[in-house]
């Protein structure tokens, strides 16, 4: 039996001084995050005429819009589920390093059921950039046909 405790503890103590070890490798510098993530807030505003479903969700987006010739590239994206009354708060969470210098960006919003659009913002609303634009933000939705 004593046998049993010495060799417990040996080990335990075997243990604790490699805890006081130095490590190597250790005086190498950790990464620096370079960036921290800024955010873009705002409402969305909405009136439709019929009440909406309890499975709707609103999704707001952040995008490059600067190139005439290509989709849109998406920064960031706020899924909200459920909708609740309106005006719905938004933020938009991104990388400052995902936004290029002299580039146009614009938020936009739609409701959706499933597949099918409920309501959208049909105007562009310009933010970040060139607009200057950094918020809050109101988005206005209008019903879709």
């Amino acid at each position: 039996m004593k046998i049993h405790h010495g060799l417990l503890l040996i080990g335990v103590l075997a243990l604790a001084g490699c805890s006081w070890m130095p490590h190597f490798g250790k005086d190498k510098a950790a990464p620096q995050q370079t960036t921290l993530m800024k955010s873009l807030t705002g409402e969305v505003d909405f009136d439709i005429p019929q009440p909406l479903p309890a499975d709707a969700y609103l999704e707001v987006t952040l995008s490059d819009v600067s190139r005439q010739d290509a989709p849109a590239r998406v920064i960031a994206k706020d899924h909200i589920t459920p909708v609740g009354a309106s005006p719905v708060t938004f933020v938009l969470s991104y990388e400052p390093g995902d936004l290029r210098d002299g580039v146009d960006f614009a938020v936009s919003a739609r409701i959706q059921q499933g597949g099918q659009l409920l309501a959208f913002n049909d105007s562009r609303v310009s933010v970040l950039g060139r607009s200057g634009n950094d918020g809050p933000v109101r988005i206005v939705l209008a019903a879709a046909h």
